[in-house]
């Protein structure tokens, strides 16, 4: 990396295949770790954090390189979508340093990470992986930070409404969108969607809260009684209803738990993946939509990679989206 970074470091894994053709790309081989100058229009940057996770025993640090390592089994065309990702630059940024010991210094300095990259790089796409679910507060803020000008507001696929109090155990992978509506970045809970919400795992404090902050909840139930579609339809009209850039936040416990084995939350009430993966397809044409984070993807979980797999392909998913919306093509 030959740009100077206090608070990115160099991918701690860069994996490489043999197993590709002349006429197949796998995605491993396509994503380039970054070298600090040249342009691009994706970056991953990877987070692998979680210290914050209420759950002591979490591994969802893992969850960065698991997903690079199942990205070997992927290649760049989908027939399900019809679109071949090799016209786009994807690059792998690296890794927020991260503090040993200390949760809030790792939250500044994801912060500055984003700041620090966006003074580095200019118009791209910006795919996170966590990590836990707190890295979402500072990312957006951090986003926030780098773009002043700008109105944002939230698309979140979760099963958890993720807005518990702070005085119960402080900033938490269960406090990022509390900490976001009531911090720094400006956003509105009008302009908060929450997607596929589900199960015995929430508080009907959490519902009253959400209702006095304005944010939009859409649970699993609803989606599976509406449709992906529409319910798309709602949350993008809503979150872009005045502001300027969307931001993408996925929780990969959002999946119904055969789906998803690999996370720390997983119940049976959940998402379907293909109405995930519809959802950020659809996100990823949207001109609006600057940034998408993945998170809580638990490696120590996992039954033979299934949750990180799962995880690539909504990276994936969502980056057709984005070619299509690169080439003025328009999905179906």
């Amino acid at each position: 990396m030959s740009a100077s970074f206090k608070y990115i470091v160099p991918p701690e894994m860069i994996r490489r295949s043999h197993r590709e053709d002349r006429y197949e790309k796998r995605v491993n081989n396509w994503i380039q770790p970054w070298d600090g100058v040249e342009p691009f229009d994706a970056g991953l940057l990877m987070v692998p954090f979680s210290k914050a996770s209420q759950r002591p025993d979490s591994g969802a640090a893992g969850g960065p390189n698991a997903v690079r390592q199942a990205f070997l089994s992927n290649t760049t065309y989908s027939p399900d979508f019809d679109v071949d990702l090799m016209p786009l630059r994807v690059r792998d940024i690296g890794d927020v340093r991260m503090h040993m010991t200390d949760v809030l210094q790792c939250h500044s300095n994801i912060e500055h990470a984003v700041v620090e990259l966006y003074s580095a790089a200019q118009d791209f796409l910006l795919i996170t992986v966590g990590g836990d679910h707190s890295i979402t507060c500072p990312l957006v803020n951090g986003y926030c930070r780098s773009h002043p000008k700008e109105r944002v507001g939230i698309v979140h696929f979760d099963a958890h409404n993720d807005v518990r109090n702070f005085e119960d155990g402080g900033p938490t992978n269960g406090t990022p969108f509390r900490g976001i509506l009531e911090g720094p970045s400006g956003v509105q809970g009008r302009n908060l969607v929450q997607v596929g919400i589900h199960g015995f795992m929430n508080s009907s404090y959490y519902k009253r809260y959400c209702e006095e902050q304005g944010v939009t909840v859409i649970t699993a139930r609803q989606i599976r009684r509406r449709g992906i579609e529409e319910v798309m339809r709602e949350a993008i009209r809503i979150a872009g209803d005045g502001t300027d850039v969307i931001y993408v936040s996925v929780d990969i416990d959002v999946l119904s738990l055969p789906y998803a084995f690999g996370t720390g939350a997983a119940s049976p009430e959940g998402m379907e993946p293909w109405d995930l993966l519809e959802g950020v397809f659809a996100l990823g044409q949207d001109p609006r939509v600057r940034a998408l984070d993945l998170v809580c993807i638990d490696p120590l979980r996992d039954f033979r990679d299934a949750t990180p797999k799962m995880g690539a392909s909504i990276i994936l998913t969502f980056l057709g989206g984005y070619l299509l919306r690169k080439t003025g093509t328009r999905g179906y």
